[in-house]
């Protein structure tokens, strides 16, 4: 509403272009990711290892969309939180809770390449099944003990006449912690990668050597290049979570130390905070060949069904 009590056009653009990629946004991470968990299932060019740490991330991108976006849904299009105290706090807990995780199980996936890539010979037996999911479930437990703890218990969100906050004051205690995890996963993630890269480097001059011996000896056997894909594929994932984060992070530490922007825009921050949790999926398909072509077959068996 303007000064004189009538509608303002520009405003009502804004609500309903923000609620329809809103509710886009619930609806592809709760499509793309469950679909991605299924063809994970199936894939078989995939190691089981490596599937347990893919799937840590699918999981913690369902329930950012789940316990986290779409309750924002719910307030957006009733104009306020309707949802009661307790599933406010369970918000506040879901939010930091699922972005946490979201981001470990990056740096799990990151460190489970390093091994596959840099110890390649032994990697079967320094990554087994049972390990990779002792890793998760480890990581899985402490991140929401701790967050039930301090976010549930301590530092619980409360509601305004509007909607669900967290209280910003108190929050100036934690922001420096919240915005260490990020950069130190970063920096990790960052600094395996570069090591992965140089280690496959030298191992493609080594390669590229012997494969010179072996073409002058006639050695048909000759050693073939190791792949850094997954890799790479990995540190796309992280550098695109780096761009839908740094919004949500600058508002975060800015507004809890100054409070000089308005907590509306929070709302365009989560957003893109929250477009992240459906990208990861689109990566994968676009980058690992087994998985695409295991969602193919996964929709074209569920095409033939319907008809």
């Amino acid at each position: 509403m303007n000064p004189h009590g009538e509608p303002n056009p520009q405003l009502d653009a804004y609500e309903v272009s923000f609620g329809v990629l809103s509710a886009l946004t619930v609806v592809l991470i709760l499509t793309l990711n469950p679909i991605c968990l299924v063809a994970l299932y199936r894939a078989n060019g995939i190691q089981e290892s490596t599937k347990v740490f893919m799937a840590s991330l699918t999981v913690s991108d369902i329930c950012i969309g789940l316990f986290w976006v779409l309750p924002e849904l719910t307030r957006h299009f009733n104009g306020e939180w309707v949802l009661g105290s307790f599933l406010c706090t369970v918000w506040g807990v879901s939010l930091t809770s699922f972005s946490a995780l979201s981001m470990f199980s990056l740096v799990l996936l990151t460190v489970d390449r390093f091994f596959a890539i840099v110890y390649s010979l032994r990697y079967p037996t320094l990554m087994t099944l049972k390990k990779a999911k002792i890793i998760v479930a480890t990581t899985w437990s402490m991140t929401l003990t701790f967050n039930i703890i301090v976010y549930g218990i301590f530092l619980p969100n409360a509601i305004s006449p509007r909607k669900c906050y967290v209280n910003w004051t108190t929050f100036k205690i934690f922001a420096p912690i919240v915005v260490s995890e990020i950069a130190i996963s970063l920096v990790t993630i960052f600094i395996l990668y570069m090591y992965i890269l140089n280690v496959a480097r030298q191992q493609a001059r080594r390669i590229a050597a012997q494969n010179q011996i072996s073409v002058e000896l006639g050695d048909q056997n000759a050693p073939q290049r190791v792949g850094t894909k997954s890799a790479t594929t990995v540190f796309i994932i992280t550098m695109t979570v780096f761009i839908c984060w740094i919004p949500s992070v600058i508002f975060t530490v800015d507004f809890s130390i100054s409070g000089a922007l308005p907590v509306d825009f929070s709302d365009i921050t989560n957003l893109i905070f929250a477009t992240n949790s459906w990208l990861n999926v689109v990566i994968y398909y676009l980058r690992n060949r087994e998985l695409r072509q295991t969602l193919h077959e996964l929709i074209a068996s569920c095409f033939h069904r319907g008809f």
